[in-house]
């Protein structure tokens, strides 16, 4: 018996467990689309953008489908305040109607047919001419439709749909790839059909038919007259719902849809975002700033109120989490205070400590009051302090305010150097105003550079040619005095530059000005006044180190599997304050660590006093590092008394049979495989399984 259970790879005992405590769970498996989906998909097939279709393929239940088509037609709601959804009904209108009129002789709705697609995605056009009953050229049909020069479209233009030799579905004509000879019956001249003769057939029915065939932009002489027009019109009717309808809300959906109730899915807030890192007392914070496009607030005993939850995720380049974060966020306002910051935006501003490497952070912010929620996400790089000499991320702000005595002793969003920094999400800068940035050098010393023999050369450059507009060198000491830890450039004139968009440059330079670092940001210089500055809400937190950001490095070093890091970060937290989940985080390094005993010493006390399902699992993970079979057993069968998870049944079933009864190990083994059928491991513990039980 020993010699078949030694054939068991203790890794594979192992591997369950970090499963476990990892949650993972196999992916869902492909399904076919309900008859509602795929008809919806069909009919919005006019309006839907690449994005929208792209992420509806990549839901994986009927439940997320149905929740993300509810929230396609909330976002084309031309008047989301009123119960009725006036683009819905208007588009479902256009529908009937073309199932009335182009579906016949097709074998298809209306709506599916190639004038049908136009007709949904433009709507009526100002003019509809028919010309089917003319025996020179096939029957045909014209449009004369009005543009929005927003999306890049004329203020007016044609289009022709023809029905190719009088039979089947009209299809839309190309005055440049076709011409009007493609309209024209060939056997109803004597002369060989030409381009210009086809044109002079057409002409004696309609000269403004005619012109459409050669252009259709209207006033073009048609011997003036290129493809290249039509093309355009074309082109840009075709690409008209990716610049109509904005698709941020179907690009985050993946990253919120599991986070966010049912009721709130299909009222999505669009919002703007800015994220930068900055280091204080030698660790990288994020700084971060959300700005809903508008705020919905209850009433309450003469105050307003609104209560949120904001959720912070942080995941590694391969969708695994490394640290999440939710929190209430309660705010209680006066009608004077609303009346006073009404033309604001307000902005949820925080910070959080984040260890060295490549991340993707997601942010979600539930307005639960107003039952509607925003989300962003951006990858980001973190360098740490290894290197050579760099520049982080640069903050464009338009005013500072000085920190108020005793603020200087605790970290808040865009706090630094003794300074708030003010600014908005888009960069946007009015004209009579001036632009000022900050920026943190690191390793300067480190790479043998000091800050006397350095100087700082920035440079504003149009976005268009990338010509220089604006240069000026001060010396790094000037911008960066004793003791500050960033360059404070200010008062940049923006009077003599042209509105814009713009890119600005701080480099790093020596004495014979040698580039040793940049870098770049991009703003907008507007014609007009900017936009009010918004109204911030940001918490102050404690200075570094405190126990709670101690915990959350200590954290992310675990989710990352950097054990020896966790586990410093983490026993620097427990010496602050004792806190049962840092305790849980220290024991699951410590088992990376293969330190099982200190593990184990480590979590007991947790798991006396709360009886948790987290706690249970490292200490049947910690006693099976320790091959103590039989404990792990005592925690396992209490977790599967709670719920029943694959992990859990496979490694119960793996204990059972390194104690040699495999006939118990059995029905779980089994059960795991129903579950989940593809599990090839899984079939090889039962064939193991049922060696043991057969022994005597």
């Amino acid at each position: 018996m020993l010699s078949m259970l030694s054939k068991i790879p203790r890794l594979t005992v192992l591997v369950s467990l970090l499963f476990i405590l990892s949650g993972s769970t196999p992916a869902a498996e492909k399904t076919q689309l309900l008859k509602d989906h795929a008809e919806w998909l069909e009919l919005a097939a006019p309006i839907i953008t690449k994005a929208e279709r792209e992420v509806f393929f990549k839901l994986s239940t009927d439940e997320e489908r149905t929740k993300f088509i509810r929230l396609f037609w909330k976002q084309r709601d031309t008047s989301p305040d009123t119960e009725e959804n006036e683009f819905y009904k208007e588009f479902m209108s256009r529908v009937s109607f073309a199932d009335s009129h182009f579906g016949f002789g097709t074998g298809k709705r209306g709506c599916l047919t190639e004038r049908g697609f136009y007709y949904l995605l433009l709507g009526p056009p100002l003019e509809r001419q028919m010309y089917t009953t003319h025996s020179e050229f096939m029957p045909l049909e014209m449009w004369f439709c009005k543009g929005d020069p927003r999306f890049g479209l004329p203020p007016y233009f044609y289009l022709i749909f023809y029905q190719p030799m009088g039979m089947g579905e009209y299809r839309l004509y190309n005055p440049g790839v076709e011409g009007p000879e493609k309209l024209v019956y060939a056997s109803m001249s004597q002369q060989t059909l030409t381009r210009s003769l086809a044109f002079e057939t057409v002409k004696k029915v309609s000269s403004e038919l005619a012109s459409a065939t050669l252009s259709y932009m209207p006033g073009e002489r048609p011997q003036d007259a290129s493809s290249f027009s039509s093309d355009q019109i074309i082109a840009g009717v075709r690409e008209l719902p990716e610049k109509e309808f904005s698709d941020v809300y179907a690009r985050n959906y993946l990253n919120y849809k599991d986070f966010v109730e049912t009721e709130h899915t299909d009222n999505y807030t669009e919002s703007t975002f800015l994220v930068k890192t900055f280091r204080s007392s030698g660790v990288d914070f994020l700084h971060w700033t959300l700005e809903p496009s508008r705020v919905n607030f209850g009433e309450r005993g003469g105050r307003l109120y609104a209560s949120f939850e904001l959720v912070v995720r942080i995941e590694d380049k391969s969708g695994r989490s490394v640290y999440e974060r939710t929190e209430e966020i309660p705010l209680r306002i006066t009608p004077e205070q609303y009346k006073q910051h009404e033309r604001q935006r307000f902005a949820f501003q925080d910070i959080l400590p984040i260890i060295p490497g490549e991340f993707r952070v997601l942010f979600l912010l539930k307005n639960k009051t107003g039952r509607d929620f925003s989300s962003q996400e951006i990858r980001m790089s973190v360098p740490g302090s290894a290197g050579p000499a760099a520049l982080g991320p640069m903050l464009l702000f338009r005013a500072k305010e000085a920190l108020k005595p005793g603020e200087d002793r605790f970290l808040k969003a865009f706090a630094l150097d003794g300074w708030q920094f003010l600014f908005d999400t888009r960069n946007e800068f009015p004209r009579d105003g001036v632009l000022s940035f900050y920026v943190q050098p690191a390793n300067l010393a480190a790479s043998g550079l000091k800050t006397s023999d350095l100087a700082v050369r920035t440079e504003i450059r149009s976005a268009e040619s990338n010509a220089p507009a604006w240069t000026e060198t001060r010396p790094l000491a000037g911008v960066m005095p004793s003791g500050q830890s960033g360059i404070l450039w200010e008062g940049i004139g923006l009077a003599s530059l042209k509105p814009g968009y713009y890119e600005i440059e701080a480099a790093l330079i020596d004495g014979s000005e040698r580039k040793l670092a940049f870098r770049t940001d991009h703003f907008v210089l507007l014609t007009q006044a900017g936009s009010p500055l918004p109204w911030a809400y940001s918490r102050q937190r404690p200075a570094f180190p405190s126990a709670d950001q101690l915990a959350i490095l200590g954290a992310q070093y675990q989710a990352v599997g950097e054990f020896s890091k966790a586990k410093e970060f983490l026993e620097r937290s427990l010496a602050i304050k004792d806190a049962g989940p840092t305790r849980l985080i220290l024991a699951k390094a410590l088992y990376g660590l293969k330190s099982f005993k200190d593990s184990l010493a480590m979590i007991a006390p947790v798991y006396e006093a709360t009886r948790d399902r987290e706690a249970a699992k490292v200490m049947a993970l910690d006693y099976a590092g320790l091959e103590d079979w039989s404990s792990a057993l005592v925690y396992l069968k209490e977790l599967l008394k709670q719920a029943t998870e694959i992990e859990t049944l496979n490694l119960t079933g793996e204990c059972l049979i390194r104690l040699g009864r495999g006939d118990e190990a059995l029905p779980l083994l089994r059960k795991s495989l129903e579950l989940d059928s593809r599990q090839d491991h899984v079939r090889k513990l039962i064939d193991q399984a049922q060696k043991t039980a057969k022994s005597p």
